[in-house]
């Protein structure tokens, strides 16, 4: 029988070790001065250290979702080796690495592990509640957003080695399968075998309720990596353009790792506000609130320091908040007999998008400034508006 203290416990190690190996995630980003220096990168090839990841993670979800592994295999088994994996190639990376192109290799392969470690984590996690469901998936999105940011902490560090910080997230991911392996297991509540069909396709198409919700996740995606993948670099040039370039990477690290951590916290009380007040509704409002942050941050770029960290903090915080709710929206208007596929498509097609802006920043940047470089982010949350608005209608 298993006891109170217990599934608390395993959620713990969970969160744990969720923030620990997703700092594999933006790992290279956090040391982008140095590798720029190393490498003689381009903006583009800056781009391209986030955009590999992303093509890494949808084929790995691919992968995981079509060969079932979840449930092939033990959840706790594939989260553990998946972060053992990444880890692995984090420390290949950090050691061994001595060309850009052998270093995008081992970055796809550090997206493609992840995939292996935040779905398994949310169903371990899931398993171990019922009636605390929501909060236990919330406790999960929030360690993904902190473990993204972690990087950035260790950059505050002072210690100039790229391959050292970079070793770090490696260790970090060791650890986390280690907690796993060790000390999770499945819980009481596990939910019963949700295959992704590639002959479901044709009814998820039909819902019209469940496209809704997808635009408005395509959108939230649209702006959401763009700004985790820029935003460090917008606010140590912005930086540097207030005559400050002798302390630039801790500036921008540790306001970035503020962004995160402040992310983290709306993402895990969000899920409380979104029960009480409406998904819709709080989705609306998060998107509203980062949409018009992507339009105005860039105004205060080489100009108003104070201005930038307050608008880039609330921007962080509202552009993660309604991560959750996406799902949760899709389970409410979707037929259960295809959540599987349905969650699988919604994911690989969101973060396709996202990787298309990721890729548009450096290109505006270099057309016209960064003052208005994050303002084509805007579409993004334009479209999850006018989506859930709809919905919204439809359903009154």
């Amino acid at each position: 029988m298993f006891s109170l203290e217990l599934r608390w416990r395993i959620l713990i190690i969970l969160s744990l070790s969720a923030i620990l190996s997703f700092s594999l995630w933006f790992s290279a980003n956090a040391v982008i001065p140095q590798l720029t220096e190393y490498f003689n990168l381009t903006n583009s090839e800056k781009s391209l250290l986030s955009i590999i990841v992303t093509i890494g993670f949808i084929v790995g979800a691919l992968t995981y979702a079509v060969l079932n592994l979840p449930d092939v295999f033990k959840t706790k088994n594939v989260f553990a080796v998946s972060a053992g994996l990444g880890g692995l190639t984090s420390f290949i990376v950090a050691f061994f690495v001595e060309s850009f192109s052998l270093l995008l290799l081992l970055r796809f392969f550090t997206g493609f592990f992840l995939a292996g470690v935040y779905p398994p984590g949310m169903k371990l996690a899931s398993s171990w509640f019922q009636k605390e469901r929501g909060f236990a998936v919330g406790c999960m999105g929030a360690s993904l957003a902190l473990g993204s940011g972690i990087p950035y902490l260790f950059n505050l560090t002072g210690i100039p080695e790229w391959r050292i910080l970079i070793s770090f997230s490696g260790l970090a991911s060791l650890i986390s399968a280690a907690l796993v392996y060790l000390f999770v297991k499945d819980g009481p509540y596990a939910a019963g075998t949700i295959k992704f069909k590639i002959e479901n396709i044709k009814d998820i198409l039909s819902n019209k309720n469940l496209k809704l919700v997808n635009f408005g996740y395509f959108g939230h995606m649209w702006e959401l990596y763009a700004m985790w993948a820029w935003i460090p670099i917008f606010l140590r040039e912005s930086y540097i353009q207030f005559g400050s370039s002798d302390n630039s990477a801790l500036f921008f690290s540790f306001i970035t790792f503020l962004i995160f951590l402040f992310g983290s916290l709306t993402t895990f009380f969000g899920g409380i506000f979104a029960d009480k007040f409406g998904k819709i509704e709080f989705n609306i409002l998060m998107l509203s609130i980062s949409g018009l942050c992507s339009l105005i941050i860039g105004f205060t770029f080489g100009t108003n320091i104070i201005a930038m960290i307050i608008i880039a903090l609330i921007w962080g915080m509202a552009a993660v908040a309604d991560s959750p709710q996406y799902s949760g929206l899709a389970t409410e208007v979707g037929d259960k007999k295809y959540m599987g596929t349905a969650v699988t498509i919604q994911l690989a097609i969101g973060f396709f998008i996202s990787i298309i802006s990721i890729k548009l920043i450096p290109v505006v940047v270099d057309i016209i400034s960064w003052k208005y470089a994050f303002s084509i982010l805007f579409l993004g949350p334009l479209l999850g508006i006018i989506s859930f608005l709809r919905l919204k209608a439809i359903k009154a």
